[in-house]
């Protein structure tokens, strides 16, 4: 049994009232967690963060801060060491990787996530990373038969049927007509995270991108229109633009009907429309 939000949110609430320094340092490391890459941060990154010189220091307040909210919460994790609670896994999962230096590392839970924005701690931001996804998907997949989770799991990692299907459909590049498919990644249009399991491994839900294309078209800088013209952000510069070799010419090699409908979607909630 892992903490709910709003056992989350209440616990913070009251410890936004709390001017002591251990627990505006134990805000600055949790906030420090959010904005790392993939919300994954290791000690050393907890310490400077706060201001403390000793890596073990870090460690040992964000530990000490996530108690507090275990005590608010009236909630102990499950992990311990030497028979005294790990409380830092109430707040964090350990990640299976290292960091560059060998450290080990925190990742921050997508519930606690979830309530830093609402309180508007921190300010939201898009995070497409495979792990919260999964998260967020978890009940949808219980539902599922072993045969048809793996393939909507492996949809979401560019793998499985899902790939091979864009493969046969595309036979390249989607814009470029590129071939060469260890090149190419296999990107949802309507991000995985959103549909149902049969959108997430449908053949027209996907297109077939060489790396500089998938990365903009996953954050909104790139869309296209219902005949497959691309269409340009506001908020990619022309330098930018021109840079990574997008150009107003480009546009979908074919474009089906079925294709419209995740367009439309992606258009509409992922595009940068604005300036």
């Amino acid at each position: 049994m892992e903490l709910s939000p709003q056992q989350i949110k209440h616990a913070l609430e009251v410890l936004l009232t709390d001017s002591s320094n251990k627990t505006k340092n134990g805000f600055q490391m949790l906030k420090a967690n959010y904005h790392a890459e993939d919300r994954t941060i290791s000690a050393k990154g907890l310490a400077k963060a706060a201001g403390y010189r000793n890596y073990n220091t870090g460690n040992e307040q964000y530990g000490s801060f996530a108690h507090k909210i275990c005590q608010l919460a009236n909630y102990k994790p499950e992990q311990h060491k030497n028979g005294v609670p790990i409380w830092t896994y109430s707040i964090c999962n350990a990640s299976p990787n290292k960091d560059k230096s060998g450290h080990f590392q925190w990742r921050l839970k997508y519930s606690v996530a979830q309530v830093l924005e609402e309180l508007r701690i921190v300010e939201a931001r898009v995070n497409s990373n495979v792990f919260d996804d999964l998260d967020l998907r978890k009940l949808d997949l219980e539902t599922l038969s072993e045969k048809e989770k793996q393939s909507v799991i492996l949809s979401r990692v560019g793998q499985g049927v899902f790939r091979t299907r864009l493969i046969r459909h595309w036979e390249g590049c989607s814009v470029t007509g590129l071939d060469n498919t260890d090149l190419l990644i296999a990107s949802h249009i309507k991000p995985w995270r959103d549909c149902t399991a049969s959108e997430a491994i449908d053949m027209t839900n996907g297109l077939l991108l060489v790396p500089n294309l998938d990365s903009v078209f996953d954050k909104g800088y790139i869309s296209f229109d219902r005949q497959g013209s691309i269409l340009i952000s506001p908020q990619l510069s022309p330098l930018d633009a021109e840079m990574l070799g997008i150009d107003t010419s480009m546009q979908l090699r074919w474009c089906y009907p079925q294709h419209e409908h995740f367009l439309k979607h992606h258009r509409e909630k992922i595009f940068r429309k604005n300036r």
